[in-house]
């Protein structure tokens, strides 16, 4: 586990929101074998969470490096790290709409097998 990205980590803690999937990728991205928070490894279930995920890759840029082992370890996170940009494009457009990112929602879904 590299400290820099552990101070990162923790910085990105302190400043916004986490949630269980960000969580995920940042945990997984230090090592970790459970997250720090929540008690399971999860991918994001609706837009807000994955708003959330990309707020923590943003923050933390390298975190996409890990993609790969997040996917391995996360084996629901696959699809949706598969088709991120995508995902990420999706919801900018949507939130800057002023929508509530129904489309995203329901390609989420349709990636996790939900819809």
């Amino acid at each position: 586990m590299s400290n820099e990205l552990a101070m990162k980590v923790i910085q990105w803690q302190a400043d916004g929101s986490v949630g269980i999937s960000s969580a995920t990728m940042a945990s997984i991205a230090l090592g970790l074998k459970k997250p720090f928070y929540g008690s399971y490894f999860s991918p994001p279930s609706d837009p807000s969470d994955l708003t959330r995920c990309m707020k923590l890759v943003k923050a933390i840029p390298e975190i996409r490096d890990h993609f790969p082992v997040i996917a391995e370890i996360c084996p629901n996170f696959a699809p949706i790290l598969a088709h991120w940009d995508e995902l990420i494009s999706m919801v900018k457009r949507e939130w800057a709409a002023g929508d509530s990112a129904p489309e995203t929602y329901a390609r989420m879904k349709q990636l996790l097998g939900e819809g």
